[in-house]
């Protein structure tokens, strides 16, 4: 042995190294407060424990629970000691991704291990009862440290160095005893005040030796932690080291008795033995970091696991089973950078078991759990891109969720078919699901892996209820909003706009199976602008159907307009019934009675949205305002100055042309029309509705005239928007549209966003269409009504009188004008400016 026991652990240091400080003041940094309560400690009797709204399709939450050793700590009293808070802060919070992955828990003085069960000698006339133990990954997970660190406040020149070493002994004795037979390891680590340099004491080695003799502890597993405010994260980061490999030397120990059944088992008997021990081999090397070693054991069970003999028996455990072990190969290969490893299981995976789709009354469990695992790996995915693995737009993981979501559909549409006539059960087989010995077996047959169902009355007894539980206990809108959430935040991020609408439809479409049509509207007036920008009337169609049921049902008034005047349009190819039919729904609201349902409306909707249209008809409406520019209803406007240039004498003449793709009439009450003259206010009202009869499919034009100020000389006039009321005067609800700019663009407002063909827009031969709207005109002065003659000889000689004549005509309507006159020179030099003498239009010059 050496001096001392610094040198001999080479985990701490003296020298004041740069790194040292920074790690230490990056600790101080990240604490919020160093003198707040330590957090709230791990209790082992809570770890592991099932969720209460447990799944029986997806994974077990300690499945997905990243594994790392697990060190348990005993003796710090953080509660009332500082120096102990520290170190337990220092070992516990702000771990950095660059430390070693460990997990440490706060152990109390009177902690307890679970009992150990006792060890098979012989195998030969053991039959397992399942695949994987449930309670196996969370005993290694929370309840079985690989390592127990015992802290103790001890200076090597302690006055009390014999008492308090036999205290420590009869600590570390206790704390074996309480290990029982496991195999978990026993550290100690002093606690001392100050910083010992190597020579002053010179029995620290020999009293380490002492110490390591009466705790029965090999010379590796003592250590020393000066407490120092300056170097304690630094000294931490060192001694963690030094106990990660103590902690791995358990999990490797731990393989090792794994390893040792081997030479037990058969092929005939143990073919389940084979799956489980060789997924213990793969968890425990990733216990143990060892991430390469893991894959490999892992393939290893899974492939054993497809050995097996499936029946429909079985075969919801086999499910469970391989997607545990499917989900643990490919985080792993994500982990290790091989995505297309990962990629290529998970495909492997799903052709094999896609075809196994079990017994018939249980098929929507087929469909859940192909939905989980497309789900699963998108998760896997998704954390890998966070960590830095790049995804391209043809492979991320938005792919994966949106198949998770049809499948989570197909779920629920197979369960409503096959579990339609299901009674409520009489007893309930379904107790303690959650809590099964084995993964993925049935309650009401606990333990028992067999090709066929020991008792097959039990066995149909329980699958009714499990379709009952299925369709009256699963809310499935809450399985598939977030996964077309999750699928669509994924392709906006890859820049795939279509698929992305496409998404939000179906989105909208289970927020309206879910009864909360208030948000599928919402997605569906998002989806249908850009619908109507890239001109896909078919889809803006479907998307139209959906959005006039989710206004009916929430009572939306101003969307129901919008939407049924644009389903009335010409664009969208709905039978002449339909449009007649949300016609008449427009002129019972106009007359303030409630619409007429949409079809295939249910009774329990019908009956909230009845009582909804009532108590918002029934008090007194306020004008609505339909937004139509971005619509391509029934009504296309279109608003255009006369000329592009005015004089501001002259009277400035409006066209508005208004045409009615319906089949029927329409009636509107008044039109108004908004200049941008900040010297005319007012609104230029055309108010006689006999003036506004619209015949189907013809186009009416109304003009509309104003004079413009001499403020606004020099000006560009724009038309702002356009405002008609719809339906005849008198009507019990006023609904105005509006359309912002020169009327309704519907069809060339988004020209810049589609491509434009102008040999197609001659063929129609409409002016409607093809004439371009003069959207501004410029105002100019007034001309004058004076006009000037003048008339002289082209030739003068000098000193000679040269008459010249001035004629002017005055055609104001005033009289008495009054005009001044200069002449000026035609040379400019050498003459200069002169003064000339005028008689009655005789003008002459002199010198």
């Amino acid at each position: 042995m050496k001096y001392t026991i610094y040198s001999l652990q080479n985990i701490l240091t003296y020298k004041k190294i740069k790194s040292t400080r920074d790690q230490t003041k990056a600790q101080d940094a990240g604490r919020e407060n160093p003198c707040s309560p330590p957090p709230c400690q791990p209790d082992f009797s809570l770890c592991g424990k099932m969720e209460d709204d447990f799944d029986p399709y997806s994974l077990p939450p300690e499945v997905t629970t990243q594994p790392h050793a697990l060190i348990g700590m005993l003796g710090l009293d953080t509660s009332n000691k500082a120096t102990h808070k520290a170190v337990w802060e220092a070992f516990a919070l702000n771990r950095r991704t660059d430390r070693t992955p460990l997990h440490f828990c706060h152990l109390n003085n009177d902690f307890q291990m679970p009992p150990m069960k006792q060890k098979r000698q012989s195998y030969e006339w053991y039959i397992p009862k399942g695949i994987l133990k449930s309670n196996w990954i969370p005993k290694y997970l929370y309840h079985v440290p690989a390592l127990v660190v015992l802290f103790y406040d001890l200076d090597w020149n302690d006055s009390s160095w014999t008492e308090k070493k036999n205290e420590v002994a009869g600590q570390v004795q206790s704390l074996k005893t309480v290990l029982g037979g496991r195999n978990s390891r026993v550290a100690l680590v002093l606690i001392q005040s100050g910083i010992s340099v190597p020579g002053e004491d010179t029995g620290a080695a020999e009293k380490a030796a002492t110490l390591c003799t009466a705790c029965d502890l090999p010379a590796k597993h003592l250590f020393v932690l000066p407490h120092s405010d300056v170097h304690l994260l630094g000294y931490t980061v060192r001694l963690e080291n030094a106990l990660s490999e103590i902690a791995w030397n358990f999990y490797q120990g731990e393989a090792k008795g794994v390893r040792a059944h081997r030479d037990f088992l058969n092929k005939t008997n143990h073919t389940l033995l084979f799956v489980r021990h060789q997924f213990k081999l793969g968890f425990l090397n990733e216990m143990r970091n060892d991430a390469q070693a893991a894959i490999k054991h892992y393939a290893q069970c899974y492939h054993h696991l497809l050995e097996l003999r499936s029946t429909d028996t079985n075969l919801h455990e086999i499910r469970i089973v391989a997607a545990i072990v499917n989900y643990k190969i490919c985080r792993l290969d994500f982990t290790l950078n091989l995505p297309r490893d990962a990629i290529a299981q998970f495909r492997r995976h799903i052709d094999l078991f896609r075809q196994r789709t079990g017994p018939k009354e249980l098929i929507f469990e087929h469909y859940a759990w192909l939905s989980r695992q497309y789900q699963i790996f998108g998760d896997v995915f998704e954390e890998a891109v966070r960590t830095g693995l790049p995804a391209v737009q043809t492979q991320h993981p938005g792919f994966y969720y949106q198949q998770a979501a049809q499948y989570a559909v197909l779920r629920r549409k197979t369960a409503l078919q096959v579990c339609k006539e299901v009674a409520a059960p009489v007893s309930d087989l379904l107790e303690g699901w959650s809590k099964l010995e084995f993964y993925g077996q049935r309650p009401w047959r606990p333990g028992k892996h067999s090709l066929e169902p020991p008792e097959q009355q039990r066995e149909m007894e329980g699958i009714k209820e499990v379709q009952y539980h299925e369709v009256k206990e699963v809310n499935h809108s809450d399985f598939i909003i977030p996964l077309f959430s999750s699928a669509i935040s994924q392709f906006k991020k890859y820049r795939c706009p279509r698929i992305k609408r496409h998404l939000m439809v179906q989105m909208a479409e289970e927020y309206h199976q879910a009864n909360d049509s208030s948000k599928a509207l919402t997605l569906l007036n998002h989806v249908m602008w850009d619908y109507r920008s890239e001109k896909w009337w078919s889809l803006l169609q479907s998307a139209s159907v959906l959005g006039l049921k989710c206004a009916f049902n929430t009572a939306a008034i101003t969307e129901y307009f919008g939407l049924a005047l644009e389903y009335m349009g010409k664009r969208l190819s709905t039978t002449d019934e339909e449009k007649k039919r949300v016609h008449n729904n427009l002129l019972r609201l106009l007359n303030g009675v409630t619409p007429e349902p949409e079809p295939g409306t249910s009774s329990e909707i019908l009956t909230a949205a009845t009582e909804a249209w009532s108590t918002l008809l029934g008090a007194q409406v306020s004008p609505i305002t339909v937004d139509m520019t971005a619509l391509v209803p029934c009504l296309e406007v279109r608003a255009s100055f006369q000329k592009s240039q005015y004089h501001v004498d002259q009277e400035v003449s409006v066209s508005v042309k208004i045409r009615n793709t319906y089949s029927c009439t329409v009636f509107l009450s008044s039109l108004s029309v908004g200049v941008s003259s900040m010297s005319h206010l007012d609104r230029l009202v055309e108010a006689n509705p006999d003036k506004l009869v619209l015949p189907p499919g013809q186009v009416i034009e109304v003009s509309l005239h104003f004079v413009p100020h001499v403020e606004d000389v020099g000006k560009k006039l724009k038309v702002v928007d356009v405002r008609t009321q719809l339906g005849a005067p008198g009507s019990t609800v006023v609904v105005w549209l509006h359309w912002s700019g020169s009327g309704n663009e519907g069809v060339t407002m988004h020209a810049a966003s589609a491509p434009a063909f102008p040999e197609f827009s001659v063929l129609c031969r409409d002016e409607f269409d093809t004439a371009p709207p003069l959207v501004e005109t410029e105002i100019l002065p007034r001309q004058p009504l004076l006009t000037v003659e003048v008339s002289y000889d082209t030739t003068a000689l000098v000193w000679e009188w040269l008459p010249v004549k001035i004629h002017l005509t005055n055609t104001e309507a005033s009289n008495g004008i009054r005009y001044y006159h200069k002449l000026w020179s035609a040379q400019l030099l050498p003459f200069k400016f002169r003064t000339c003498h005028t008689s009655l239009f005789c003008i002459w010059f002199t010198e």
